[in-house]
């Protein structure tokens, strides 16, 4: 799994962020997680993580600032923002820095879950796994895959799958990294997407129709997560 940082002088939201996020359904682990920037400064410098969160005001140094620092110190990671404010200047500033992506607070779980699917795709595709492979010696795995490929259009998560089959969640998404190099969220994503996109191909089915065949029951998390993967609307994929 990619390693993450956390950085936020709220104590409570640092807590919410390690405890309710499904990091590792998504292909992280929390690494490491700090209220006070100087201190987190070091702690990056020696855990080295794939991905920092931070928030933008912070006191004694602000999140631009411990991004500045970072990239200077040479950490190779990816930075997201947390911030209740979206002022212009602190927003330039940060994708000036070639930070990944800007979150504003109180944090939307499915924009953050769209956020964890892009960042997992490029992070991968930037040190990929050379021991993939997509045939396991698994049987109970390979009936899962089976079995994830003929209901992913149902309502399927992880914690459904992996208690069907008998493994933890944890197990489940190593085994998915492993042969596919992506997480079961992906792979589910991944699914939908494609089936979405041949539904859409036929004019007699709506989009509204598309969505609950392709198994979003919530139109507007369909809507959201089609124009992230294509970077289009569904209505205007189909025009």
């Amino acid at each position: 799994m990619y390693k993450v940082f956390l950085v936020d002088d709220d104590r409570i939201i640092l807590d919410e962020l390690k405890e309710r996020v499904p990091w590792p359904e998504n292909g992280f682990e929390v690494a490491g997680a700090d209220t006070d920037p100087v201190r987190a400064l070091q702690r990056i410098g020696e855990l080295l993580p794939d991905v920092v969160f931070c928030d933008l005001k912070m006191p004694g140094m602000d999140g631009n600032e411990l991004i500045s620092r970072i990239r200077s110190g040479g950490v190779p990671c990816e930075f997201v923002m947390l911030s209740a404010y979206d002022d212009y200047r602190d927003v330039r500033t940060f994708f000036k820095q070639s930070g990944y992506d800007y979150l504003l607070k109180p944090i939307q779980e499915d924009e953050l879950r769209l956020l964890l699917e892009k960042l997992y795709r490029k992070i991968s595709m930037e040190h990929p796994d050379s021991d993939l492979s997509a045939v396991s010696d698994n049987p109970a795995f390979n009936s899962l895959v089976a079995y994830v490929d003929e209901h992913y259009t149902d309502r399927l998560s992880l914690a459904q799958i992996s208690d069907r089959f008998g493994f933890s969640r944890n197990y489940v998404c190593q085994l998915f990294r492993k042969h596919f190099n992506k997480t079961f969220s992906i792979y589910l994503t991944d699914k939908r997407m494609a089936h979405a996109r041949e539904l859409l191909k036929q004019r007699g089915i709506s989009v509204k129709e598309a969505a609950a065949l392709s198994g979003y029951g919530d139109y507007y998390h369909f809507y959201k997560t089609f124009k992230s993967y294509f970077g289009c609307a569904p209505r205007e994929y189909r025009s």
